[in-house]
């Protein structure tokens, strides 16, 4: 391998890339700026990532509305290039969302927006348009490499309560821009949600249930549980951290 050869390996994703030129082509699938070693990509209001669903856009001096998303750079080992640095900056919605986004690069404990870098709905996103340009191209994908945001940033998550018939009954903590829905078991019903933050060292998107040991369920009320309990508490008092209780369970 040499830097010559691989760049020639590269050379038909930007050839691509840029006859699927943003600033040129009206093309739905143009929403591509390429350079010497990696393209940038951007949206449109008919293909973004989720969570841009309201979002104003123009065309500025592009051949249509769009909004930047992000980048994709060839990551080089000696004279290979081994695989994709992706990276995402949602600015638009800093800027149209003030009051959820937030494009500080620590945000404070005490600010409840979220981040504008590498969300996970932008990441997904980015990934699924990099490699269908990369197959369209006829070039073999190489793995995707980024940072992943701070999840205390990413949030806030979802605390959903889940309980059946008979009693039974679990909670997820779910991730942000998940669907509580989609972790209800059959048979169960979502009773109660919450939202956390600073939740990041909590395993996410897994059935925790309540340890019950010698717990007597005789003292409950027919249609609660320890969890539910401990989830009213909470909310009267407005206290997150009673999820750090509950580490054990699984």
């Amino acid at each position: 391998m040499s830097y010559h050869s691989e760049h020639m390996r590269f050379k038909p994703v930007l050839d691509l890339a840029r006859q699927l030129d943003i600033a040129t082509n009206v093309d739905r699938a143009a929403i591509f700026e390429a350079g010497s070693a990696g393209f940038q990509v951007w949206c449109t209001p008919q293909d973004h990532p989720r969570g841009w669903e309201d979002i104003r856009m123009t065309a500025g001096t592009f051949s249509k509305p769009c909004e930047f998303v992000g980048s994709v750079s060839w990551k080089w080992e000696n004279e290979q290039i081994v695989g994709l640095d992706i990276d995402t900056s949602a600015y638009i919605l800093a800027e149209q969302k003030p009051d959820m986004y937030c494009e500080l690069p620590e945000i404070p404990r005490s600010d409840r927006r979220r981040t504008i870098f590498n969300r996970d709905a932008d990441i997904e996103w980015l990934q699924a348009k990099v490699a269908w340009l990369f197959e369209q191209a006829g070039v073999p994908l190489p793995p995707f490499e980024y940072e992943q945001a701070p999840l205390s940033q990413i949030g806030p998550y979802i605390l959903a309560h889940y309980v059946a018939p008979d009693g039974d009954e679990y909670v997820v903590v779910v991730s942000p821009e998940l669907d509580p829905q989609e972790f209800c078991q059959p048979g169960y019903v979502v009773t109660h949600t919450l939202e956390v933050w600073e939740a990041g060292e909590f395993p996410a998107d897994v059935i925790l249930r309540p340890e019950r040991g010698d717990f007597d369920d005789s003292r409950l009320e027919p249609d609660e549980g320890p969890l539910t309990e401990q989830y009213e508490n909470a909310c009267r008092l407005g206290d997150d951290d009673w999820l750090e209780e509950h580490q054990r369970l699984g």
